[in-house]
């Protein structure tokens, strides 16, 4: 099955409805879920088992659960951990996705010291629970620009040494920022990117790939990408499909407005001042507040917001599934 793109669980009504798209279109999906979103034992979205529960639970054939940005310090509350502490909580959340049949995890060791060391001991680690689990392979950060060509080669190079090595990551030049993609995508750099990863049975992953536009997803496919991540821009559909739906049925969301700005989880995404913006870009951030559940309620009472929110979802998906 050819598993080209993958979509985050931004909140537990996204993960539904792209389980019932992923069925009924026989589309070939991965959920990827990072850690602050989903783990052992936190998640703004909800727990490990708990995704697992609701995966398994509308199954879909077509689908599969992935873990993304699997390194040390890609959890928030790690930020004080010493590097080995780290790596010791990065090796609980591959257990814990091992135990709940996660089927990929992308071991990310960008933001360690000594990167192919520590990488080399979470394979290790994950091999010795799963020898079956695929894997993606990435040791540098996102900033917007193409990866070098000798970088890519050399985190190819030590991630072939392993089984089940699905994809390599490389920096394409895109970058998502507000509620925008500001990155530019770097053709001919990615082409011979690409080349390199196919001459050694890899496939190519770019990551921050949302608010593409058709043109932009199309660039991607002539240039032989052959995997893309998108999640932030599912938040923003849903938090601006409940604030739109409040205007429209003149149900008070201030509340939320004022928890959402409280977080201060806009700082990561913004560039500018807008305080909508900061809303529709962290929104996804609070869905499990009370502020949220009692403006969901009274939106329910007036209308189906599963049915509005699956169409703008699923209008996402489809340029994507239809481009790329």
């Amino acid at each position: 099955m050819n598993f080209k793109l993958g979509f985050g669980p931004m909140s537990s009504l996204i993960v539904d409805i792209m389980l019932d798209y992923s069925n009924r279109l026989q589309q070939p999906l991965m959920i990827i879920a990072s850690r602050n979103q989903v783990d052992a034992d936190s998640g703004y979205v909800m727990s490990t088992k708990e995704l697992s529960y609701q995966f398994h639970k509308k199954y879909s054939p077509y689908a599969i659960l992935c873990r993304d940005h699997c390194g040390p310090y890609f959890l928030d509350n790690e930020k004080a951990l010493s590097q080995t502490a780290a790596v010791e909580a990065t090796k609980k959340t591959i257990a814990n996705d091992i135990e709940n049949r996660f089927q990929l995890i992308h071991i990310d060791t960008s933001r360690a010291e000594n990167a192919y060391q520590v990488a080399d001991e979470l394979f290790e680690f994950a091999l010795k629970l799963n020898p079956d689990l695929w894997f993606e392979f990435g040791t540098e950060e996102n900033v917007g620009v193409a990866a070098a060509e000798a970088k890519y080669k050399q985190d190819v190079e030590f991630a072939k040494q392993y089984p089940n090595i699905k994809f390599v990551v490389a920096q394409t030049g895109s970058l998502t920022m507000e509620d925008r993609q500001i990155g530019s995508f770097e053709f001919e750099a990615v082409k011979k990117l690409v080349e390199h990863a196919e001459n050694n049975s890899i496939q190519l992953k770019e990551h921050n790939a949302d608010y593409l536009t058709s043109d932009q997803i199309l660039l991607r496919r002539q240039a032989g990408v052959h995997a893309c991540n998108i999640a932030p821009q599912l938040g923003v559909i849903q938090t601006r499909t409940i604030l739109k739906l409040a205007n429209y049925y003149g149900v008070s969301s201030s509340e939320f407005k004022q928890r959402v700005l409280a977080s201060e989880k806009w700082r990561k995404w913004m560039l500018g001042d807008n305080v909508d913006v900061k809303i529709d870009v962290a929104g996804h951030y609070c869905f499990n507040t009370a502020e949220y559940q009692k403006l969901t309620d009274q939106l329910n009472q007036l209308c189906n917001l599963r049915l509005v929110l699956e169409k703008y979802i699923e209008d996402c998906l489809n340029l994507y599934y239809q481009n790329l």
